[in-house]
């Protein structure tokens, strides 16, 4: 109880010291802060508007990417099969690697392919 009459009769004092707002506001320096922000700035990628859809897969060649993990093999065996069965004079490509692909591969596969099927898991 004691430490709180103190600690009262600081804040008092201090504030008293002040004096009326008239005074503080004619008195005291102008300040100005400037907030960093502690990550910098960094420009964003630029913005690559999507390819127009291929109004028809019938004939075209379709790259199928996938990253080797356990058990994607047998989904896109699925994927490659039932796009074989819709579309009988589609071929499909195979590749795989690394999760990312890379600019190299990327501009094989964009020449080689006409549409592209990405898949990776974990």
């Amino acid at each position: 109880m004691r430490k709180r009459m103190w600690i009262a009769t600081m804040i008092a004092a201090a504030l008293a010291s002040f004096g009326s707002s008239a005074e503080t506001a004619t008195a005291a320096p102008e300040v100005s802060l400037t907030v960093m922000n502690p990550r910098g700035e960094i420009a964003p990628p630029p913005l690559l508007a999507p390819r127009p859809r291929i109004p028809d897969l019938s004939g075209k060649k379709l790259a199928i990417y996938w990253n080797g993990k356990a058990g994607g093999n047998h989904f896109w065996n699925v994927v490659e099969q039932l796009l074989k069965e819709k579309l009988p004079n589609t071929n499909v490509l195979r590749y795989d690697g690394a999760y990312d692909l890379g600019d190299p591969l990327a501009a094989r596969i964009a020449k080689e392919a006409d549409a592209f099927l990405y898949g990776v898991g974990d």
